[in-house]
């Protein structure tokens, strides 16, 4: 007996400490339920983007955390005033530890990049070295999802089409000042001097500065960027949609050893 008991005191623990939560939740927001439902929504979103990369990169805890969240999670459509006080705060609970552990409890140095938001942010040691906006692959030639790694750098560089004059995906050389290339068939992070920083950001993978595969980023970004990963540096790029892991990872298109399965890039 003193064995069983020994084994269920973390859970008992997890159990006091979102109920704990919840009391606290309950206080501040019985007024307004619906801007606690919101909140914890918003949460949820971002535990289920954290659960993803700590996927991707096979993070041992990823599975177990993701469960919890999503256990709490189901709990937030109902319309018990004290339920949702429950729910909400399971769901703040273990999105916290998702994030916090993919930041101390992932490799030391990480790069991410949301496609939903088109946004890149670069830790090291937990801390945020670089976050910027940035533009994604079109549609037709998104950039592949999953986890990669950077291979190599060149400064500068000349891109030159790998489909040949008269395909609509032709593009004329190209000189660009940074690239931190992270996969095999042409895709990397580089500067994009032919598309003003306005337009970077969310939706942009849709607009007339779409690439073809590769990122782009501000100069000053890339230049950060290119100083500071070494070779082996894990470049995770995910969905960021804010659903399920099982649905964003249905999106992956690298193998087990970050090489896509996809067909050719570039710019």
């Amino acid at each position: 007996m003193a064995g069983a008991a020994l084994v269920s005191t973390p859970a008992v623990a997890e159990t006091a400490a979102v109920q704990a939560e919840a009391s606290r939740l309950a206080a501040q927001y019985l007024a307004d339920p619906s801007a606690l439902r919101a909140s914890a929504r918003a949460a949820l979103s971002a535990g289920r983007n954290d659960a993803t990369v700590a996927t991707f990169l096979k993070l041992r805890w990823a599975g177990r955390l993701s469960a919890a969240l999503e256990r709490y999670g189901a709990m937030l459509s109902g319309t018990d005033g004290q339920r949702l006080m429950l729910a909400a705060a399971g769901v703040r609970r273990y999105a916290a530890q998702l994030h916090n552990g993919v930041l101390h409890d992932g490799p030391n140095r990480l790069i991410t990049v949301s496609v939903q938001g088109q946004h890149l942010l670069a830790y090291e040691d937990g801390r945020v070295v670089v976050d910027t906006p940035v533009t994604t692959g079109r549609p037709a030639l998104a950039t592949d999802i999953g986890a990669m790694r950077v291979l190599h750098k060149d400064t500068p560089w000349t891109m030159q089409s790998p489909w040949p004059k008269g395909s609509p995906d032709w593009y004329p050389d190209t000189v660009v000042q940074m690239v931190v290339w992270f996969t095999k068939n042409g895709e990397g992070l580089h500067d994009a001097s032919w598309q003003p920083p306005s337009t970077l950001g969310p939706g942009s993978q849709y607009g007339p500065f779409a690439s073809h595969g590769c990122i782009h980023l501000p100069l000053a970004a890339i230049k950060t960027l290119f100083d500071w990963a070494p070779i082996g540096t894990p470049v995770v790029v995910y969905p960021g949609d804010g659903s399920p892991v099982a649905s964003q990872a249905l999106l992956q298109s690298v193998d087990a050893m970050g090489n896509p399965v996809s067909g050719i890039r570039g710019l």
